[in-house]
């Protein structure tokens, strides 16, 4: 049995990564919002960064949709919780229109679009391009005639005479209407690394940012066109178990930290969510700041840009002594990517060595390139503080660093990989007592059983203390 909603939504998306998609997609939620509406906000796909400025334009969370990481009725539910009652929805896409794992674009954002039953914005960049945009939008339309393509904005124009050729081609050519037009932006206004977007926590004037990207949809963009694509969405179909929110426990809450600062940025809302229905107290700390852990049950360290943060992380002598005693007392810590760096005995950059916590006997190397990116999966294969053996994780990696000294004695390695890199192609997980790191980034809608074990594990360590 189901019922319907009305959610007014659209995703917006492009032809490639780089086409400027983020940015005009935050100006949108932030011009929109200066109107007055109340926009829930999405990225498809495994994303910090983008999801970071997102939830900025919206004065909200943003949230994570991808049906790889977890079940499509799991995506639908989430989507509606989040949304219903709002006055529109936006997701920002990921990677080109079709892009997925496989060449039939299995879990790409066209697939995605279809699953929430939403129109599509498509961003093209138009660099260099005439009438050859309108048969990337012509193909577009041909190669799934069951999506709903409502609507192009043209990115990167050169000019007045650039814009009214790209606009006739498209709308004749293809018989889909131009709501937009942004001239070419000088990129120096836009800072960015190798993830794309500078983060959040590190841009200097964040908010400026978020208002020049306004600004420059306001210019440029048919909002009220936008806003008619979105109304345009059908009835969304509402499954009884739709819009139920997670499961909360009656008992006393466990205290688990959280390190959250410029250098550990890197946490899914839902995933702080989950820990707090599962009956955790959230204390959020920062490893450049404190002075000493506080007095704590549990740790969870996400990931983030340790490596530009390196030395003031290696100088908080105080702070990484207290983390250690913790550790070696008991203290429950599941690490992520950039917190396994920062658990490691150092952090090599371009030749300089900085220390770090010494939790795990490895030491960390970053590198140029990435050594380990896309989704993995793996196996618990080893006895460990948060999962049972035998259970299958799937998620994601991101990360230019390695790990030296895996075959050190001290420490034991809680999974083996079944796809993706890891820390060398074969195994993750490191585990030092109740310490655990991994380079594999969870999503808690994807596996319950990872809020649940953390909560748990940190319930029977309740007598612990400095």
């Amino acid at each position: 049995m189901s019922d319907k909603i009305n959610i007014p939504r659209v995703v917006i998306a492009a032809l490639k990564g780089g086409a400027g998609k983020t940015l005009l997609t935050l100006g949108m939620v932030a011009a929109l919002r200066k109107r007055g509406l109340n926009t829930s906000v999405f990225k498809k796909g495994p994303d910090y960064i983008d999801s970071g400025w997102l939830g900025m334009a919206a004065g909200d969370d943003c949230y994570n949709l991808d049906a790889y990481l977890f079940d499509q009725n799991v995506v639908r539910s989430s989507f509606v919780r989040r949304s219903a009652g709002k006055d529109a929805a936006v997701i920002e896409g990921n990677r080109g229109l079709f892009d997925g794992v496989d060449s039939a674009g299995s879990f790409s954002t066209a697939e995605m679009a279809k699953l929430l039953e939403a129109p599509v914005i498509l961003i093209v960049d138009a660099t260099k391009m005439t009438r050859t945009a309108a048969a990337m939008v012509l193909g577009c339309k041909l190669l799934d005639p069951k999506l709903d393509l409502a609507g192009v904005i043209l990115n990167r124009v050169a000019g007045a005479r650039h814009d009214t050729v790209l606009r006739q081609a498209i709308e004749e050519g293809a018989s889909v209407p131009v709501i937009g037009s942004v001239n070419k932006l000088p990129m120096e206004n836009f800072p960015q690394r190798h993830l794309g977007l500078l983060p959040l926590y590190e841009h200097p004037q964040a908010m400026e940012f978020v208002d020049e990207a306004a600004r420059i949809v306001e210019n440029s963009i048919d909002l009220d066109r936008v806003i008619s694509i979105a109304q345009s969405a059908g009835e969304f179909a509402v499954a009884d178990a739709d819009g139920v929110s997670g499961q909360s426990t009656s008992e006393s809450p466990v205290r688990i930290g959280v390190l959250k600062d410029s250098a550990f940025q890197f946490y899914y809302p839902e995933n702080l969510e989950a820990l707090r229905e599962n009956g955790a107290e959230l204390v959020f700390i920062s490893a450049l700041a404190e002075k000493e852990i506080p007095d704590l049950d549990g740790l969870y360290i996400g990931g983030g840009f340790p490596e530009t943060h390196a030395e003031i992380l290696a100088k908080n002598m105080v702070f990484k002594k207290s983390l250690k005693e913790a550790v070696d007392s008991g203290l429950p810590v599941y690490a992520e990517c950039g917190g396994l760096m920062y658990l490691s005995r150092t952090l090599q950059i371009d030749g300089s060595v900085y220390p770090m916590v010494g939790v795990f006997p490895v030491d960390s190397v970053l590198e140029r390139k990435p050594q380990g990116h896309g989704y993995i999966q793996v196996e618990v294969v080893e006895h460990n503080s948060f999962y049972p053996k035998g259970t299958v994780l799937t998620g994601h990696e991101f990360h230019y660093s390695y790990v030296t000294g895996l075959d050190r004695p001290g420490a034991s390695y809680a999974f083996r990989i079944l796809r993706g890199h890891g820390m060398d192609g074969a195994r993750d997980g490191i585990c030092y007592k109740n310490a655990l790191g991994t380079y594999l980034h969870i999503h808690a809608l994807g596996h319950p059983l990872w809020a649940k074990g953390i909560v748990e594990r940190a319930r029977g360590h309740l007598t612990w203390s400095l």
